[in-house]
């Protein structure tokens, strides 16, 4: 997690001094699928800052399209679960041209096409926080290994983003 921490630190430090929009993208009736989900519900607990959102997007990110132009970033961050060929729990961070490797899937092709969309619309920079699923099966629940680490890429982003607040202040 100390390679995803530096990582997360790199990108909000980008954004420090801006809004920053982080949208949590997932099914919660597909398992793993909800991680983006527990994340941006974590987070919930550790964000207090009107310059950050949070935004539970379920698995219609699109219908928050107009919040986010609304709200105007700069920096963009959309959790999912991706398949990335990793050990499940395994969290990383995409540039949206990542995206386009045919090593990556995120199971659902519109989300480099939502990612460019928001790109263009808000001239900010996005990103995907991908985390490797271990099973997108119907059911409910995240398995152990993945909610292990929906815990600690919240707590890695909330740390985060409440040091650089505190740096601002």
């Amino acid at each position: 997690m100390h390679e995803f921490e530096s990582d997360v630190s790199h990108l909000v430090g980008g954004c420090v001094g801006s809004n920053i929009a982080i949208l949590g993208i997932g099914n919660e009736l597909r398992r793993d699928d909800a991680v983006g989900l527990a994340v941006v519900d974590r987070l919930s607990f550790f964000v207090d800052d009107p310059s950050i959102v949070l935004l539970n997007c379920q698995n219609v990110p699109e219908n928050f399209t107009g919040y986010v132009k609304r709200f105007r970033p700069t920096c963009v961050v959309l959790i999912d679960a991706a398949d990335f060929g990793a050990v499940p729990g395994n969290a990383r961070i995409f540039q949206l041209n990542d995206l386009e490797s045919p090593e990556i899937t995120t199971h659902r092709a519109s989300l480099t096409m939502l990612g460019a969309y928001l790109q263009s619309e808000t001239n900010s920079s996005v990103f995907v926080i991908g985390i490797q699923p271990a099973d997108c099966d119907f059911g409910s629940g995240l398995s152990p290994s993945v909610r292990r680490a929906s815990v600690a890429v919240a707590d890695t982003i909330g740390t985060v983003l409440n040091r650089f607040r505190v740096k601002k202040g």
